[in-house]
């Protein structure tokens, strides 16, 4: 509930799930951390773990320091011998053998995502696993076909999965993750091109797929926020693989092409605010739901202020800010992105200032208006917005802050024994209406809370 509370169409049951998800993620925490930590060595434990690190980037509870705890996860998958195929450890159904794969491919999956948002390297190498990527079939439709076809059928196209599209561009992410975050080793230009050409065919190949299913008469990954989730994913690698260039492009025409394919990549990433629901997610996550804000904006406005030629006509003038005008209406749906995160939550009021500055700098450059001016209100405007906000924000926590008690959760003040082993009924006692939660809200949780 608290990975996929984002999602619900009500706002007020969205606001009431983020509320109590701070305890709800406390307390799961609690349990995965206690002694006697081998009793959590089951699948069930691992789909915990995975939905934990989940829900802290959605709700933004510690979300910059997930490849940490990723290290902890990523060893527990392999204690329990998840990075091993089943088939060479002996009879298993076809159910337990797609659901061990489908946990390997999760903590693979968010492994580098984590290290692509830490500036880390990825903490497993290809020669550490053999275990085969998940097949074709769908969730849901995984028991169905468990007692009647082999892995190696190909299913009805009724539901593939999210994942096994994932899984299948998971190696080339891998090594552009290692040539991304390297300190050590800076490949050639030409080396980043050959990869990034690989990579852009393997993830347009999969978002195409992803696009097909959603468009098709039986949608097979059933809603848009599928693909709007595949293409994030994916597309992301490509950004940050040629950031650093795209920066340099600027002063060196040689790199033109990777600022070409970022800014390409950042305003595809702001179309996906256009996806109501997905859009919900990236307003309230964090972690690896933030490059709007960071990389997607930075190349949008380096883009609006490239170096352009001065001595020019006015109607010349008025035709490039024409042209300019559709890039400018993205810097400033991204300033307002930015505003949104601050309204339900975000305390870091530095990246909404900035991108404020950024783009009143722009407008100023294509109106031949005093840019330091502009610059300068914008920044002010700004801080009183945030001052507002914020004193709305600490307002709020004074009097609607939940009161927390342990006891309601079977806690007796032993920190070293589980509290949440057996009895579930704290759910029933805590406050929380259950007649809200309509059925749209559990449509979308293959897509978020299984890569």
């Amino acid at each position: 509930m608290s990975t996929s509370g984002v999602l619900h169409s009500d706002a007020d049951i969205r606001r009431e799930i983020a509320e109590k998800s701070n305890l709800w993620l406390d307390v799961a925490q609690s349990w995965l951390s206690a002694p006697f930590e081998k009793d959590r060595l089951t699948l069930k434990g691992i789909q915990i773990y995975c939905l934990l690190l989940l829900a802290r980037q959605v709700h933004r509870k510690g979300a910059d320091l997930i490849w940490i705890s990723m290290g902890s996860l990523t060893r527990m998958a392999m204690q329990m011998g998840l990075h091993q195929d089943p088939s060479s450890l002996g009879n298993m159904s076809l159910w337990q053998t797609e659901i061990r794969r489908r946990l390997w491919y999760t903590v693979l999956e968010m492994n580098i995502q984590a290290a692509l948002d830490s500036g880390m390297t990825p903490m497993i190498n290809e020669s550490d696993y053999n275990t085969l990527p998940p097949s074709i079939i769908g969730d849901t439709d995984l028991d169905a076909v468990s007692n009647e076809i082999c892995r190696d059928t190909t299913p009805p196209r009724t539901q593939r999965s999210f994942q096994y599209l994932l899984a299948s561009s998971f190696s080339l992410r891998l090594r552009a993750a290692r040539v991304i975050n390297s300190l050590q080793e800076e490949p050639s230009y030409d080396q980043v091109l050959k990869l990034s050409q690989e990579l852009a065919f393997t993830c347009r190949a999969a978002v195409e797929e992803t696009a097909h299913s959603v468009s098709g008469d039986q949608p097979a990954l059933g809603s848009q926020f599928a693909y709007s989730f595949c293409s994030h994913l994916l597309n992301r690698f490509l950004l940050c693989l040629h950031f650093r260039y795209a920066i340099q492009a600027t002063k060196n025409p040689i790199y033109a092409h990777s600022h070409r394919v970022c800014l390409d990549v950042a305003l595809d990433m702001v179309s996906l605010l256009d996806d109501e629901l997905y859009g919900r997610l990236l307003v309230n996550g964090g972690g690896m739901f933030r490059d709007i804000i960071t990389r997607g904006a930075m190349v949008i406005h380096l883009e609006l202020n490239a170096e352009k030629e001065t001595n020019i006509s006015i109607l010349a003038k008025e035709r490039a800010r024409a042209r300019q005008e559709p890039l400018l209406k993205d810097a400033r749906r991204v300033v307002q992105y930015a505003k949104d995160r601050l309204c339900l939550g975000e305390t870091n009021v530095k990246g909404y200032i900035f991108l404020r500055m950024a783009t009143a700098q722009t407008e100023a450059m294509l109106d031949g208006l005093p840019v330091e001016q502009a610059m300068r209100v914008a920044t002010l405007e700004s801080l009183e917005e945030c001052e507002t906000i914020l004193n709305g924000m600490s307002a709020n926590l004074r009097k609607d802050s939940v009161k927390c008690s342990f006891e309601a959760w079977g806690y007796n003040g032993d920190m070293s024994s589980p509290v949440l082993d057996d009895n579930f009924d704290f759910f029933a006692n805590d406050g929380f209406d259950y007649e809200g939660l309509d059925s749209f809200y559990f449509q979308n949780l293959e897509d978020l809370s299984r890569f």
